[in-house]
Parts: structure tokens; C-alpha cells; sequence
């Protein structure tokens, strides 16, 4: 065969190939679908702990209740303040925000 023969037919093979492989192949398998992030993350409570497990603290929300009691003798409670805490882990406020910033004698 020519050179030129031979050329012809390695470009003719390549682009079957090619074709070959792009149409009649199926398609190649990924290993999984992207996912979409979270957009919300919902818990009344989340513990946090050193490396080898141990409680170091807690952030947690809470209601401060509160009552009235009316000149019937009924006593009402009141819609509370909420505000978010941030406590060690023998239970001990270490941080907080919102409320009424004052907290009674046995909290301090």
C-alpha cells in the first residue's frame, strides 16, 4: 500500500472510532448527582464536645415565663422574651443574647 493509502485510512479509522464512540457508546457513569446544600438546619438544642467526647457545652434556647395574677385571684401567664444561651457543661450560663438582660440572683 502507498503512504497515502495508508493515511487515508488511519484518519478514516480515527474518525470512526471517534463517531463510534461519542454515538453508539453508552453514556459514562458518574459517581453521584451534585446535591443542593442545606438551607436550614432546625434543633432546640446543639451539644458540643472535645475529641474525645465530652459535653463542653450547649447552646439552647429559652423562654423566660412569666405570670400575673389578677385582682379575681387568676393567675395569667404572660407571653415570654426568648433568647438564645450559650451554658458550660456543668450547666452554667457562659453567654447569652436577647431577653430582658436581667437574670434573677440564683443565675449569676
Amino acid at each position: 500500500m502507498s503512504t497515502r493509502l495508508t493515511t487515508a485510512l488511519a484518519l478514516a479509522a480515527g474518525l470512526a472510532g471517534g463517531l463510534g464512540s461519542r454515538f453508539i457508546a453508552p453514556p459514562t457513569a458518574h459517581a453521584q448527582a451534585q446535591q443542593q446544600p442545606t438551607r436550614e438546619i432546625r434543633a432546640q438544642s446543639v451539644v458540643l464536645v472535645d475529641a474525645s467526647n465530652e459535653v463542653i457545652g450547649k447552646f439552647t434556647s429559652e423562654t423566660q415565663q412569666r405570670f400575673m395574677t389578677l385582682p379575681n385571684g387568676q393567675t395569667v401567664r404572660i407571653p415570654g422574651i426568648s433568647r438564645i444561651l450559650l451554658r458550660d457543661a456543668t450547666g452554667r450560663e457562659i453567654w447569652s443574647a436577647g431577653g430582658s438582660g436581667i437574670r434573677p440572683a440564683t443565675e449569676r
